[in-house]
């Protein structure tokens, strides 16, 4: 019980800021970027993982709604892990290949690392 309130913290973080985010550059840079990377499907994977980053935060969020007395069951513990890891190795990656292929568009900076 004592992990549940920093689960809601993260959990309201990942909806307040995350997602918003998301949805910022689906509305925005995507079609932005279309131009320069010479089709609309140069961002579809980027788009695919902004749906399994909002799934992975649904199941979170799922667990919490389930448990309003902030107590977690056992047999939800691994199935919650297991969005927790998936939600951060997806967000790794997404923010890697944000940098490494969106801002290393910026030709006038020159080189990105």
């Amino acid at each position: 019980p004592e992990c549940v309130p920093a689960l809601r913290e993260v959990h309201r973080r990942l909806v307040e800021e995350v997602l918003p985010h998301e949805a910022a550059e689906e509305q925005r840079l995507y079609p932005a970027l279309a131009g320069p990377l010479g089709s609309d499907e140069a961002t579809s994977t980027m788009s695919r993982e902004h749906v399994e980053i909002s799934r992975l935060v649904d199941r979170i969020g799922g667990h919490l709604a389930r448990q309003p007395d902030g107590r977690l069951r056992a047999d939800e513990v691994p199935d919650l892990l297991a969005a927790m890891y998936g939600l951060d190795a997806v967000l790794r990656l997404h923010l890697a290949q944000e940098e490494e292929d969106y801002f290393s568009l910026n030709a006038a900076d020159g080189p990105q690392r």
